[in-house]
């Protein structure tokens, strides 16, 4: 799950992420969470519950832009938390959010020559 500290986070990363694809391709490996997967029987109809259980912790990854980090209109740095939280049988969350990284994607290139990379 992503969320932003608010709109200008967003529209920076959603600029930065459509103008260079090694970014979003970087963001995307890192956050991606697995589906689940369910049997069906010949109808096509679904036969019990998932093959795969709900994760027993769920993960969430905030993002924000200091409009100090802009080169132009595309951001230099992009701050993330990571937070995780227990979750019940179902896969819901329960319970207080916790901190549990903090880092940023930075690029040490250019806009016309991006090369992000992760720091923790």
């Amino acid at each position: 799950m992503i969320e932003f500290n608010d709109s200008f986070s967003q529209a920076a990363v959603a600029e930065a992420m459509c103008a260079h694809s090694g970014l979003a391709k970087l963001i995307s490996q890192q956050l991606m969470l697995p589906g689940f997967a369910y049997a069906h029987d010949v109808e096509g109809l679904r036969i019990g519950g998932p093959l795969v259980a709900p994760n027993p912790v769920l993960h969430k990854t905030t993002l924000f832009v200091s409009p100090r980090d802009m080169r132009e209109h595309l951001p230099r740095e992009i701050n993330f938390a990571r937070f995780r939280c227990a979750c019940n049988a179902a896969g819901q969350p329960v319970g207080e959010w916790q901190r549990v990284i903090v880092g940023a994607y930075v690029n040490h290139g250019s806009n016309d020559a991006p090369e992000w990379s992760s720091h923790t």
